[in-house]
């Protein structure tokens, strides 16, 4: 595929540039101003403790990491980001606090070839609003994601796991 027909092009260079960097840098004030949206989130996609979520678009891990201490040390929180500063700082994150359940991919959710049928939940914290073609994002997104998991826009609704 040549670079021009690269997908969400402009997105990838913005946050691996400038607006990654400067996430980076405001990390802490970030997480505090959009904190109060963090719990409500965690809620409505707990799958149960031991489940596997995504969260797409995971920027520096407040989520992922959140969602990973409430699914205990057999779970797994995947946080995938387009953002190489931003996916570096949530590792970094995550090996500070030696939490095990959290992992981090620096890829694109539109295109990254994720495992099937792998997810029991499905969140994200602002991070599905910047893709180049939604339907093709959010259709590979669900193929990684279990039939019955927990997903827009009824997550807080579905109870997935039996």
């Amino acid at each position: 595929m040549s670079e021009a027909h690269q997908p969400n092009r402009e997105q990838i260079a913005l946050w691996n540039d400038p607006a990654g960097r400067t996430w980076v840098e405001l990390q802490e004030m970030l997480d505090g101003m959009l904190a109060p949206l963090e719990a409500p989130l965690i809620e409505a996609g707990f799958p149960g403790e031991g489940g596997r979520v995504l969260d797409v678009g995971c920027g520096a891990g407040a989520t992922a990491l959140s969602m990973a201490r409430r699914l205990g040390p057999t779970g797994l929180c995947l946080g995938v980001d387009i953002s190489g500063p931003l996916v570096a700082a949530a590792r970094a994150r995550a090996a500070a606090e030696g939490l095990a359940s959290a992992a981090f991919l620096h890829a694109d959710a539109q295109t990254h070839g994720f495992e099937q049928d792998t997810f029991d939940a499905v969140i994200s914290r602002f991070g599905v609003m910047f893709f180049d073609d939604p339907t093709a994002a959010f259709a590979n997104i669900r193929r990684a994601a279990r039939r019955s998991s927990r997903s827009w826009p009824g997550a807080a609704r579905t109870r997935t796991r039996s």
